[in-house]
């Protein structure tokens, strides 16, 4: 595995092919793999794959299109993807780290928790349905896990 997703990783954001920044609250990373392979390793580093994940979090919050992802469930480490997973601009973001979002013609910049700006290729609005979908799931997981 490249990159180990931890708490403090804000976004992972492909800047080519094969080439992906990943951005943490207090450094940046380039790595050599896709979004989707960094997603896929981190999933079963963390004893899942993407699919399991994908389709638990589809059963849990009732959407099959652009579903978000639950990396880790202890430390309730959650992420969206800004297109499609398969996509090869698909970011993805921990919306635990947005602060502010400003549409920006039909993209959308995003503040992060520490003052960090980046912009992607989707609009404000779908952002935010994404930002919500995330919550949503944060907060049904939470609710499972404080029952134990």
């Amino acid at each position: 595995m490249k990159y180990e997703i931890n708490e403090e990783t804000m976004a992972i954001i492909p800047i080519g092919l094969n080439k992906t920044k990943v951005v943490e609250l207090r450094k940046e990373y380039t790595i050599p793999s896709s979004t989707f392979q960094i997603m896929e390793e981190n999933c079963e580093y963390y004893g899942s794959t993407f699919d399991g994940r994908i389709k638990a979090a589809q059963k849990i919050l009732s959407f099959s299109y652009k579903i978000p992802l639950i990396v880790e469930e202890s430390s309730q480490i959650i992420f969206f993807p800004t297109k499609s997973s398969s996509a090869n601009d698909c970011a993805w973001i921990n919306h635990n780290f947005v602060e502010k979002r400003i549409k920006n013609g039909k993209n959308t910049k995003v503040v992060f928790q520490n003052g960090s700006e980046y912009e992607f290729k989707i609009s404000k609005l779908s952002f935010e349905n994404q930002l919500l979908r995330a919550g949503m799931l944060e907060s049904t997981l939470s609710k499972r896990l404080n029952k134990k």
